[in-house]
């Protein structure tokens, strides 16, 4: 289970700088706004990760599934933080670029686990 979710952050990485990179090549202008997009995506789910190793020594099923639970309540909480603090900020975003690169990384954790399971 470690190597599964290493690999599918570091897909989610991968595919997030694809994204930054294709978006700074289209318009240097919204650059900030899909890296913003993207770290509303990365940072939780990273989070989320990290947690879920601390926890994969647990074999109590019900413990593990009520950990997995607050760590996915965490990781909304941390997200929905990041972007009160990105509109709050007064920035001219651009919100194309911002949620493009929030949902691109969102779907890429869909598709990391196909990649992933497709590899093993």
């Amino acid at each position: 289970m470690k190597s599964q979710i290493i690999k599918a952050l570091v897909f989610q990485y991968i595919l997030g700088g694809i994204y930054l990179l294709m978006a700074a090549l289209w318009d240097s202008s919204g650059a900030f706004s899909a890296m913003v997009g993207c770290a509303a995506g990365l940072v939780p789910g990273t989070w989320f990760g990290v947690r879920m190793l601390r926890s994969r020594d647990n074999d109590d099923a019900s413990q593990w599934l009520g950990f997995a639970y607050r760590s996915e309540v965490g990781k909304w909480i941390l997200t929905g933080v990041i972007f009160m603090l990105a509109f709050s900020s007064g920035y001219d975003w651009h919100f194309e670029f911002l949620f493009i690169g929030f949902v691109w990384v969102l779907l890429s954790g869909g598709l990391a686990s196909l990649v992933i399971k497709g590899n093993e």
